[in-house]
């Protein structure tokens, strides 16, 4: 059973990066990331990670493949 032992995250598992359209730091959880997971043309596997930067409104890639 899974139980609720505190809401605020950890500081490791809080992760950075830094938007590429305005340069903000931003600090996120993984279940602020949102995902893609898709097939490209050749039917090979297609897909990313992102989060949408607060400030400029942007998406923030984080991870593709």
């Amino acid at each position: 059973m899974v139980r609720i032992v505190k809401i605020k995250p950890a500081k490791e598992v809080k992760k950075r990066c830094v938007c590429k359209g305005c340069g903000a730091t931003l600090e996120y959880v993984p279940n602020e990331i949102k995902s893609y997971h898709g097939r490209d043309m050749s039917g090979g596997p297609d897909g990313r990670e992102w989060i949408v930067c607060p400030n400029c409104n942007k998406d923030v890639t984080l991870r593709s493949w």
